[in-house]
């Protein structure tokens, strides 16, 4: 009862207007009793704020915000504490503040508290090490050296400091004076600790008799698998091979899944020609991690050497797929692939072109061409090899020599159709139009008369002049490579000699007689039917504007895709394509923190940037204005999961679309369907979410529904 008047004769006071540091302190107190911790810690701080060098209040607003588990704003308080009157600390009690202000990243608290406690205790080893340890963090390294010589300056009989500054040494790679400093350590009080980093600065510079002899000292003392480890390869640059296996199986005594030392074991025997030892040391080091990529790139060399090709290539095969991003082993690895191949007579293209698709997965585009073009040179007929150079970022410095293999392959057989395409495409790069455009003339003519002799009895002129009956626009990753190998089979309809031309967008300029040069000139007759697919298009909606003022009677296709599963697989597509290095993850988020910083007419407008998983399932934005430009009857729009599950009904829709006689396939096999390991619910939630409005308003505005879920 006497707690509750004093607080009412406080307040009192204060709303007369005395408010004063003594009374907001009393109050505090007050709460404090009643363990009213938070009206406590604003009394505290109204009288902080009028007196701020009250010791005893910023003591007490400590022990009120630990009662409240405000550890890190206590910790400040206590710092202030410190700073007002440090002599009230003493050196343990400095070094825990900085303890606790380094493990809420207040460095440079942390810093002065340790400062303070060696200045106060000068011979506080502990102090050292973390103040030094804090100093290497920020990169301040000579900082960090000239505390542990302070260190060793004031406790130089212990060993242990003595040992702390020839560690920090050796980790700046100064040999010489870290293996002086540990040779004075081990004086001290010697250690297998000691001896073997001692042994390690030894070996660094290139003493390896002597390091030797530390391992050996360090093992007696001690013995570990690292120290046997290291006294092989001392017992290596030595030359003594016997000892150095020796010590590697004492090594994997100790430890059993010790790799490096199996490694080492398994790169001895190789060295010593023991193949079939090498090989199952190696094949043993696989067994614990089949990822071990080092140990596979050597297995794969030495069945190369043993001519055992197919062994040789499914490691290294191995070993490609197990290595990050940029790691230097990729060199090694692609190296050892390629002469596993040219020493290979057997070795038949498909073996090259599955060289040229990893190089090419991993962004490796000239290389990827090189060996594109010596598939090319062993089978000219060998259609993957075409079609995937259409789709590799090719350096200007390249056409030349494309150019002219392509013209070889043409010269010698002017029935291969990619050949004619793909060499138009290179002289396309190199603005030569005329030459391209008759190029892309006899592509398309022998595609034609390849797939139905009878056409060459027909009346063939020279230059197409009608435009396209349709094109499926997109989207990318939504069954547009089925739906146009579909329609190739119907024989009133005659493709364009490739699937994807990009007139629309990246050959614009070209003029529409280099894009009607893709086109059988045959199909200006009213009984035949052509088209193009370029998923892509459906990003650009300026592309429907081109439309219209080309060819406004052309027919549009769209399939459209759940936009989670789109999303995700157009990402493994261009991860596959080596066009990314981001994983999924990554991507995905991205991604939508940029998405959150553009409007909807950026979004309209916006076709590529990287990422683009999402912006390019944003199926809405996109098709309403391709339907504003050329009307909604102009498009068949196909949901891509009801395409595949059912996919002769949905092609009998496509034929009346295009005033077509149904004409029904054997089997409707999928075309280009991408692999692609599962992905996390997680992110497929996160994706679910995101598009769930922006798929409703597809649905309210086409008058469809899509049930994506």
């Amino acid at each position: 009862m006497k707690i509750e008047q004093a607080i009412a004769q406080y307040s009192q006071q204060i709303e007369a207007g005395a408010k004063s540091a003594e009374v907001y302190t009393e109050l505090g107190h007050l709460y404090s009793q009643q363990q009213k911790w938070q009206l406590a810690i604003q009394n505290y701080r109204q009288a902080i704020a009028i007196e701020p060098d009250l010791v005893e209040v910023h003591r007490r607003l400590e022990f009120a915000l630990q009662q409240q588990g405000k550890n890190g704003l206590a910790t400040n308080h206590q710092f202030t504490q410190f700073e007002l009157q440090p002599s009230s600390f003493n050196p343990q009690q400095v070094y825990e503040l900085g303890q606790n202000l380094e493990s809420q990243n207040k460095l440079a608290k942390a810093i002065s508290c340790y400062r303070q406690a060696i200045k106060s205790q000068p011979d506080f080893a502990e102090v050292y090490t973390s103040l030094a340890n804090l100093l290497l963090a920020q990169g301040k390294n000579e900082q960090a050296l000239r505390v542990y010589r302070q260190r060793v300056k004031h406790n130089p009989q212990q060993a242990e400091s003595v040992f702390a500054l020839a560690s920090a040494l050796a980790a700046q790679q100064k040999w010489v004076r870290a293996s002086n400093n540990y040779q004075r350590a081990a004086k001290l009080e010697p250690s297998a600790e000691i001896y073997y980093h001692w042994g390690v600065a030894q070996y660094e510079l290139k003493e390896y008799a002597q390091a030797k002899s530390l391992f050996e000292q360090a093992a007696d003392l001690k013995p570990s698998a690292e120290i046997y480890y290291r006294w092989g390869l001392a017992h290596l640059q030595l030359e003594e091979g016997a000892q150095a296996e020796s010590c590697w199986q004492q090594a994997i005594t100790l430890q059993e899944n010790f790799l490096a030392a199996h490694f080492q074991l398994g790169k001895l025997r190789q060295n010593q020609r023991q193949w079939q030892q090498a090989i199952s040391t190696y094949k043993r080091i696989i067994a614990i991690n089949p990822q071990h990529t080092p140990a596979l790139i050597n297995l794969g060399m030495i069945y190369r050497h043993l001519q055992q090709f197919p062994q040789a290539i499914a490691s290294l095969r191995q070993a490609i797929d197990s290595i990050p991003p940029s790691s230097p082993l990729e060199n090694s690895a692609f190296s050892a692939y390629e002469r596993t191949l040219s020493e290979d007579s057997q070795a038949a293209v498909a073996a090259y072109y599955e060289l040229g698709k990893l190089l090419r997965a991993r962004g490796r585009f000239p290389q990827a061409i090189a060996v594109y073009i010596k598939c090319l040179q062993l089978d000219p007929f060998f259609r993957p090899t075409y079609i995937d150079l259409q789709y590799t970022p090719i350096s200007k410095k390249l056409y030349p020599k494309l150019i002219k293999v392509y013209r070889q392959i043409v010269t010698a057989q002017p029935k291969i159709t990619l050949a004619w395409g793909n060499l138009g495409d290179a002289l396309t790069q190199q603005d030569k139009i005329e030459e391209a455009t008759e190029c892309y003339r006899k592509g398309s003519y022998q595609r034609a008369i390849q797939g139905n002799p009878d056409l060459v009895k027909l009346d063939w002129q020279s230059e197409k002049k009608l435009g396209p009956d349709f094109i499926i626009a997109g989207a990318s990753k939504s069954g547009t490579s089925s739906i146009y190998h579909y329609l190739s089979r119907h024989p009133q309809i005659l493709l364009s000699h490739k699937k994807e031309i990009d007139f629309y967008w990246q050959h614009y300029r070209r003029g529409v007689k280099w894009y009607l040069a893709h086109f059988p000139s045959i199909t200006d007759r009213a009984d035949f039917l052509t088209g193009e697919a370029t998923p892509n298009y459906l990003r650009f909606p300026q592309i429907a504007q081109r439309i219209k003022d080309t060819f406004p009677q052309t027919k549009i296709i769209l399939l459209l895709r759940n936009p989670v599963d789109r999303a995700i697989s157009w990402h493994y597509h261009k991860l596959n394509s080596g066009l990314t290095k981001l994983d999924l993850e990554t991507a995905i988020a991205t991604e939508i923190e940029r998405l959150a910083t553009v409007t909807e007419a950026e979004i309209i407008k916006t076709g590529y940037y990287n990422p683009d998983n999402i912006i390019s399932s944003l199926y809405f934005y996109k098709i309403k204005a391709w339907i504003e430009v050329l009307g909604r009857e102009q498009f068949l729009i196909l949901k891509s999961e009801d395409f595949y599950l059912n996919p002769q009904k949905n092609m009998e829709e496509v034929f009346k679309f295009l005033n077509l006689p149904s004409y029904p396939l054997e089997e409707y096999p999928k075309v280009n369907a991408g692999s692609y390991e599962s992905t996390e619910i997680e992110i497929r939630n996160t994706l679910a979410a995101y598009f769930a409005p922006h798929n409703q308003r597809l649905e309210d505005y086409l008058g469809m529904k899509f049930n994506w879920e």
